[in-house]
């Protein structure tokens, strides 16, 4: 095996081009190692709060906005690679949660990219006995590295 093959779609709809700072690339590789993910796909989309509101209303029928959602890819799951799903991240709230926790925006982004993929993955906090958070504070705990500007 040459190490774990997935590729992420990365789209920046938020109205502020990129920020050099975010380090998604390295991090996104580095989660999927550290997953073991092989032969997937998974598309981000960093955008807004009016996005994200519409898409919780649509979808959740919670009219208000969230910091990320995921959306699991439900067939052709047989496919290679396979489509696990999309998720659709908020700069707004991002950067919001960012300052109350006093983290770069890029560390916000990359909890809120690992915590999407866990859910795409079939974990769900509000249901499960604590397995998604432990593991989602253990793969933080791995992935040092990218968090504080890595």
């Amino acid at each position: 095996m040459n190490g774990p093959s997935i590729q992420w779609d990365v789209l920046w709809e938020a109205e502020e081009a990129e920020p050099p700072s975010t380090h998604l690339d390295g991090f996104l590789q580095a989660l999927a190692s550290a997953l073991e993910l092989e032969d997937a796909e998974v598309s981000i989309l960093i955008s807004n709060d009016k996005r994200i509101r519409d898409l919780n209303l649509q979808y959740r029928s919670i009219d208000k906005a969230t910091d990320v959602l995921s959306f699991p890819q439900t067939h052709h799951l047989d496919q290679q690679p396979r489509q696990l799903g999309d998720i659709v991240i908020s700069l707004d709230q991002a950067k919001k949660q960012a300052l109350a926790l006093n983290q770069p925006v890029s560390d916000e982004l990359q909890f809120l990219v690992l915590h999407g993929l866990l859910h795409l993955l079939g974990y769900d906090h509000e249901t499960d006995d604590g397995e998604m958070l432990s593991l989602q504070q253990k793969l933080r705990t791995l992935l040092t590295d990218y968090f504080r500007g890595g």
